[in-house]
């Protein structure tokens, strides 16, 4: 009678292959997430630099040019930005679009905003007339 085989020759190929594709999205995934909270930390560092710049200003249209200037210096075309000046401070918001994810672009699908938001606020150091 024949002895059966005990050899496990090509099992680990198999359950490399069954565990590849998993490993990969995991990948993709944490790349698309890191990218995400990259964009998040860049809109928030940009929003409370012009903010506090344009806390400097002493009028509304220099506080404008300073927190343009400052988003304009990101490089990123897609960034908006909005200024409110309310009892002796200047908040500033500035948002814009994660770069090429497809993760938010799947997200948009259901509802969920596609823009990262940063806000700051500042207290005003000169009296300057509403914005």
């Amino acid at each position: 009678m024949p002895k059966p085989s005990t050899s496990d020759r090509g099992q680990a190929t198999v359950e490399f292959a069954l565990i590849l594709p998993l490993f990969i999205v995991l990948l993709v995934a944490l790349f698309e997430t890191a990218g995400v909270v990259r964009d998040q930390l860049l809109v928030d560092v940009v929003a409370r630099d012009a903010a506090r710049m344009a806390s400097e200003a002493t009028s509304a249209d220099e506080a404008r040019l300073t927190v343009a200037d400052t988003v304009q210096q990101t490089g990123r075309t897609d960034a908006l930005w909005h200024i409110d000046l309310t009892e002796g401070a200047i908040r500033v918001e500035v948002s814009l679009s994660p770069r090429a994810s497809g993760l938010t672009a799947a997200l948009s699908w259901f509802g969920v905003p596609n823009r990262v938001r940063g806000t700051a606020t500042f207290a005003l150091e000169h009296d300057i007339d509403d914005l």
